[in-house]
């Protein structure tokens, strides 16, 4: 998604390079997202030459979500570093329409983002990495690899990676369809609020269910008066502004008993889409390649971690001279091997809530909270027991408490994951 920064932009510390009638490199990235990032600096330093390219290089970043879960950065192999934190959360707690709530103890983090994209800016550069301000209009074959058309001239590269976001412009002009299932793009609306001291609060708090249709609506803490509101839909196209008004109504009744929600002022609405249920589809093709959201690969730690495989296998191609999909194929391999089962696991979760209406979610959320799922609080689930290679006991416990409670979500589940 791309939303509007909440804070001042910080400058890379060098220019980004001047506008230039041509230029050569070893490996293109088309977009400073986190996966554009990475995959710049893994190739730099990998060895290649490497141009990092967009369109706002320099100036003030749009980019989008400003929170993660400390355990998805581990399994990425990131570390959280505090430079950039705003807020941390505690967990997140899990409503269903009729406002039972299931807790999970997974610490997360609100961000500055602008904080963020410029540390790693710096580090991008650090490993040679050049940016470039610029538009990538266009990527056709030239030669052994391709000429990107720009508003700042052209560009030859051995190997181009799309890193642009969601809509993947560049591979989709190229012929590719980097989206397995672009039309389960959730398609999302946030609004950034100001009210005396929500922003203080230690959880993440996801509604589901049809108040937002086919995944969630979120409450963000920022810290201090800050916070986000969101709805993230799928199916309904991708104007979901009604949504959010719908959310922000309900929002408030549910707080009403806290806070002077009166006193709550919209700073800001934003709007953006997000890939978490469509799943790669072709995300190479000769002298080509597409990672994050591009590519449907969703969430910040795990786009950073795509983005760095990208980059290390653009490089080694590009250093042998041989830049075709065959030798670019080691790059979906390899993230099949590390998150394949994982992305395919979510997309059957989703699809499997987005078939379930308000009062069967309700009871499900019901079941989960009264059983005892081996945890420190019945209806409490730790990080630590999901993330760890310990969990297995713990993950059959909540399946059983699925199965009872709800018995069609096992069904429904196994069914969605076949389909892919």
């Amino acid at each position: 998604m791309r939303f509007a920064p909440l804070y001042p932009k910080e400058k890379p510390s060098s220019p980004p390079c001047p506008h230039k009638t041509s230029v050569n490199c070893d490996v293109l990235v088309v977009g400073a997202s986190p996966s554009g990032i990475a995959a710049a600096t893994s190739a730099a330093r990998s060895g290649a030459d490497v141009i990092l390219l967009d369109k706002e290089m320099g100036g003030r970043f749009d980019h989008p979500a400003n929170t993660f879960f400390d355990g998805m950065f581990r399994r990425a192999g990131l570390e959280v570093e505090r430079e950039y934190v705003l807020h941390d959360l505690a967990g997140m707690r899990i409503i269903s329409p009729g406002g039972c709530a299931v807790e999970i103890a997974a610490p997360g983090k609100f961000i500055d983002r602008s904080r963020f994209d410029s540390i790693y800016l710096k580090r991008a550069e650090g490993a040679g990495v050049r940016l470039m301000r610029g538009e990538a209009k266009s990527a056709p074959h030239s030669g052994s690899g391709r000429r990107v058309e720009t508003d700042a001239g052209d560009i030859g590269a051995r190997v181009v990676i799309d890193a642009s976001g969601v809509d993947g412009l560049i591979s989709r002009k190229e012929g590719l369809s980097p989206l397995k299932h672009p039309e389960d793009v959730a398609w999302a609306a946030e609004a950034v609020v100001e009210l005396s001291g929500l922003g203080e609060e230690r959880r993440f708090e996801y509604f589901v269910g049809s108040v937002s249709p086919g995944w969630k609506a979120t409450f963000s803490p920022g810290g201090g008066d800050l916070a986000t509101l969101g709805v993230f839909v799928r199916g309904h196209g991708r104007d979901v502004r009604g949504y959010l008004d719908r959310f922000v109504e309900l929002f408030k009744k549910y707080k009403s008993g806290e806070y002077d929600v009166s006193e709550m002022k919209i700073v800001s609405i934003n709007r953006g889409g997000d890939a978490i249920a469509a799943l790669p589809g072709e995300i190479v093709a000769d002298s080509l390649m597409a990672t994050g959201a591009a590519a449907g690969m969703s969430g910040i730690a795990y786009a950073m971690r795509a983005g760095t495989m990208a980059g290390e296998v653009a490089a080694g191609a590009a250093a042998a001279g041989d830049v075709s999909i065959r030798r670019l194929l080691a790059y979906p391999r390899w993230w099949r091997r590390e998150f394949g089962l994982e992305y395919r696991m979510g997309r059957a979760s989703l699809l499997t809530l987005g078939e379930m209406g308000d009062g069967e979610i309700d009871r499900l959320a019901f079941g989960l909270a009264k059983r005892d799922l081996g945890v420190p609080s019945s209806s409490t689930i730790t990080s630590s027991t999901i993330s760890s290679s310990s969990s297995s006991r713990t993950a059959l416990s909540a399946g059983i408490a699925v199965a009872r409670s709800h018995p069609r979500t096992i069904s429904g589940l196994l069914r969605n994951f076949i389909k892919g």
